[in-house]
């Protein structure tokens, strides 16, 4: 098994994840994003790829599940310098947006960083489009030690 993923019951809480956020979609859609339009669209379209592609991961056997960004995760991101310096690097946890907390670097899967590092893999670099300018980084590493169930059904039962 990877290291990045708990041993017991994983599977179980990703698709309970997937599940909550199946039965969930319209709801979720209307609280986030009721008028229809282009960020509502998008929206929906993330929550599709986000559900096939847990769906996929489950297909494989547990020592072959890569280690990527799913909601629940800690994810620990470098941030890469264009000077010498060398990078910095933080933990962040990807969330259900009533659960972001910036002071506790937990955020929201649907802000511009969550979204843009959902299901990215340990290694890979990215450049990551804010409000405030681009962020070049790097998936240093990820777990999945937090309840990814609650992650998304915690948040709908404050909805």
């Amino acid at each position: 098994m990877s290291p990045s993923l708990p041993a017991s019951g994983f599977r179980e809480r990703l698709v309970r994840q997937i599940v909550a956020l199946s039965e969930e979609r319209s709801q979720f859609l209307d609280t986030y994003f009721p008028m229809p339009g282009r960020e509502r669209k998008a929206l929906d379209q993330l929550l599709s790829d986000y559900i096939g592609a847990v769906e996929k991961l489950l297909q494989l056997p547990d020592e072959s599940i890569p280690p990527v960004v799913l909601i629940g995760s800690d994810v620990r991101i470098a941030y890469l310098n264009e000077d010498s310096l060398p990078a910095s690097a933080e933990w962040v946890t990807i969330i259900h947006p009533d659960q972001a907390e910036a002071d506790e670097n937990r955020i929201s899967f649907l802000s511009p960083v969550g979204k843009q590092l959902l299901l990215k893999s340990e290694g890979e670099v990215l450049t990551i489009r804010t409000p405030s300018g681009e962020l070049k980084v790097r998936v240093e590493s990820v777990r999945h030690h937090q309840d990814l169930s609650s992650a998304i059904e915690s948040g709908q039962a404050e909805s």
